[in-house]
């Protein structure tokens, strides 16, 4: 049996390991650390801090993992799956780290029995040198057959528990790696060195990239900078958010920031629910923007400013106003690629100011500690007592450490392209690198991608199908024109493409196995079992009937109308016919100190925080009655209702009512939802109608309607809320 060496255990190596054994290969897989799982190993507690201008390179400097204490992937676990694993029921829809790895762990314990007659693994060994023996034939359709003894390439690696060095040769190589291998830091960083006072005794902030933060309790009352506009700064920001005194977060350019649950207009699939032929369906945001909406064309590897702004059209679309009346802003060149970034309190942080968010570089840190910012203006801006810089300036892959000189000139190796540092066919071959593939060297967790190259590494060394030369020809070069392009997409490769990409080259033009029942994009319909196939369908039918029963709604809503809003009450006695107003304004804030029982410690603001409203207003009786009046209430989401209580002396008193929305849109002027309830007020019956007008993720009128009919009370009260706009 041909033994092919793979290099890395975290989710690429595992599948790829997987996919060789069904090839009838043997592999063999190195490992750093002393667990497989890469970068979904749950990280320890300790925060590390070493100097920032040490060299980056060395994997002994590197965390064993580079996640955070409570991170969730950002995309949902119908992506974040193999092709023919899915996951055990109940699994949150946004995964912790901790289940990540529980998914890669069965994974290998399912597939990757650790048998040396069918499967290796080499834990604690670094790869140090990777070459081409001479004697490799470097026709594209060499492959490694049955009884083919023929050494390909020599494998040199160091046990990292013993501090031996050995070498092998193998057939084939699978590089494993990863993308997020090699933290990058500012260039003018490298000759910093973290220490709390300089020799003058002044303070000096301590800079840490975001593969080193753990948890936000590290951070308890300090000022904290956050450099870096991708998914992990953001999160990051908000996350120490949460402990620091003040968290300043440093962009260099406005992203769109989307939540992880987002909605869609999808036709009804409950037959109970009567009403339009489409509703709001609330879904994981990676189901709702991938999916296909018409046949494969090939991929695009160059964006026109038409296509930019279509995106960005289309992004603003599913955010609305919120974003654009924040002080963050939104991306303003819709000439450029869209940059979008995963986070759901993001926003609203910036709009509470609990993170003030600047759009610039940092450049330089002061003598005396102040950072230094470019902020396109005509002079920089400084911050001062920062306590911390926490960098989340992204990775680099580490493939010039083990990779000889030869291997890298033939696949162009740009170790400073942080976008697409190499040149490959399908992201993963090279035809003068015959029996060497590229499996996960892609940003984000997009395991099917891993998958599909895993399969088609298998079958290309075990000889099961073979790719023409000019085939070979094409796919490089539009590897190459993606590297060249200006301006240059988030992404090299667009997800949904390079599925479809990968799949066909699979199937030799038969492209059934990616046709989606929904056009939802995810990995378990790129594979031949029609049982699995069938089973991800009914997942995917489960999922969009929670998302249209109205049991997300409350959430959805109570995120929409956080911020400032100005409000006009009217208020109709029935039997005197007598009006009065009320005018003023509202604040629904989520980030708040609740005041709690003596024996109780104070609630911390936080994903869960009940969002407390704050009304300001005057109430006029007649022209010449006029008073000031303020009320408060909490709203909270529980279960499926939004549930609204009444505040006295600052503390929560007896709930006041409890709103279910129904899952149907109404079309008067705009995208409606309403919810109502009735409730029992002594001898007072309140029957409450809210109804909400959605503008992608924001609302932009909300309108409470009560009727209120007792002994002494006989009267209907109208509120209209529209938002204030808020002053950068």
């Amino acid at each position: 049996m041909i033994d092919v060496a793979i290099i890395g255990a975290g989710s690429a190596g595992l599948v790829a390991a997987r996919h060789l054994i069904s090839a009838g290969l043997r592999p063999v897989l190195f490992e750093a650390a002393k667990t497989i799982g890469g970068a979904w190993t749950p990280s320890s507690a300790v925060l590390q801090t070493p100097s920032p201008g040490n060299k980056q390179d060395n994997d002994d400097d590197q965390p064993a993992s580079k996640m955070w204490s409570g991170m969730r992937t950002n995309l949902s676990k119908y992506t974040c799956q193999f092709t023919d694993f899915p996951w055990l029921e109940g699994t949150s829809t946004f995964p912790t780290v901790e289940e990540m790895h529980d998914y890669l762990q069965s994974y290998s314990d399912t597939f990757l029995q650790d048998d040396p007659s069918s499967c290796e693994f080499l834990m604690q060994c670094r790869v140090t040198n990777v070459e081409q023996l001479r004697s490799c034939n470097t026709a594209a359709s060499a492959a490694l057959g049955p009884d083919d003894e023929e050494a390909n390439y020599k494998v040199e690696w160091l046990d990292i528990d013993t501090q031996t060095t050995h070498c092998r040769d193998f057939g084939g190589v699978v590089i494993a790696s990863g993308f997020f291998h090699t933290p990058c830091m500012p260039s003018f960083l490298s000759d910093y060195t973290n220490s709390n006072n300089d020799s003058s005794g002044k303070t000096t902030p301590q800079i840490i990239h975001s593969s080193q933060y753990r948890t936000h309790n590290h951070f308890k009352d300090k000022n904290i900078a956050v450099v870096g506009g991708s998914f992990s700064a953001l999160e990051i920001a908000a996350d120490v958010s949460k402990s620091a005194a003040r968290v300043v977060s440093i962009v260099p350019s406005i992203p769109w920031v989307i939540p992880r649950w987002i909605y869609k207009f999808h036709p009804l699939l409950s037959p109970e629910v009567v009403g339009s032929t489409k509703t709001i369906t609330i879904l994981p945001s990676d189901l709702a923007l991938y999916q296909r909406t018409q046949p494969f064309q090939g991929e695009v590897t160059e964006l026109t400013p038409e296509i930019c702004q279509e995106r960005h059209q289309y992004v603003q679309s599913l955010v609305g106003r919120k974003q654009r009346s924040s002080p963050l802003g939104e991306p303003t060149n819709w000439n450029e690629p869209t940059i979008v970034a995963i986070s759901d309190e993001y926003v609203d942080l910036v709009n509470e100011e609990k993170i003030k968010a600047i759009q610039g570089r940092l450049v330089g840190i002061d003598d005396d500690g102040r950072l230094q910012l470019d902020t396109n203006c005509d002079t920089s801006d400084a911050l001062s007592d920062i306590d911390y810089v926490i960098c989340a300036t992204g990775y680099k892959p580490n493939l010039h450490n083990f990779l000889s000189s030869e291997i890298l000139s033939t696949l162009d190796y740009d170790h400073e392209d942080k976008f697409s540092p190499l040149t490959l066919a399908y992201n993963t071959l090279h035809p003068s690198l015959p029996n060497l593939a590229f499996c996960g060297l892609y940003k984000g967790p997009y395991m099917g991608v891993m998958d599909l190259q895993a399969q088609l590494a298998a079958k290309l060394m075990s000889g099961s199908m073979s790719i023409e030369d000019e085939a070979y020809k094409s796919a490089l070069k539009t590897s190459e024109t993606m590297r060249k392009s200006k301006p240059r997409q988030q992404f090299p490769h667009y997800y949904p493409d390079l599925m479809d990409t990968l799949v066909q080259v699979l199937n030799q033009d038969d492209s059934s196995d990616c046709d989606g029942k929904f056009g939802i994009v995810v990995p378990p319909l790129y594979q031949k079992d029609e049982r699995l196939r069938e089973q991800c369908r009914l997942d995917l039918e489960r999922e969009i009937k929670r998302g249209q029963d109205g049991s997300r709604m409350p959430k959805l809503v109570l995120s929409s109308i956080l911020g400032n809003w100005s409000y006009d009450r009217k208020i109709v006695h029935l039997q005197s016919g007598k009006h009065e107003h009320v005018s003023g304004t509202v604040k629904y804030s989520k980030y708040w100190t609740r005041v709690c029982e003596e024996d109780d410690e104070a609630a911390s603001p936080g994903v869960d925080n009940p969002v407390l409203y704050r009304e300001d207003g005057v109430y006029e009786f007649s022209p010449t009655q006029k008073f000031d009046v303020f009320r408060e209430y909490e709203y909270e989401v529980k279960d499926d209702a939004l549930e609204i209580y009444f505040v006295e002396g600052g503390k929560r008193a007896h709930m006041f009512l409890s709103l279910k929305f129904v899952p149907t849109v109404e079309e008067e002027g705009g995208q409606w939802v309403k919810a109502t309830s009735d409730h029992l007020c002594i001898k007072d019956l309140y029957s409450a109608t809210f109804r909400v007008r959605l503008n992608g993720l924001s609302a932009s009128e909300i309108i409470i309607k009560y009727r209120v009919k007792g002994p002494a009370k006989d009267y209907e009260s109208t509120t209209i809320l529209t938002p204030v706009a808020a002053v950068s």
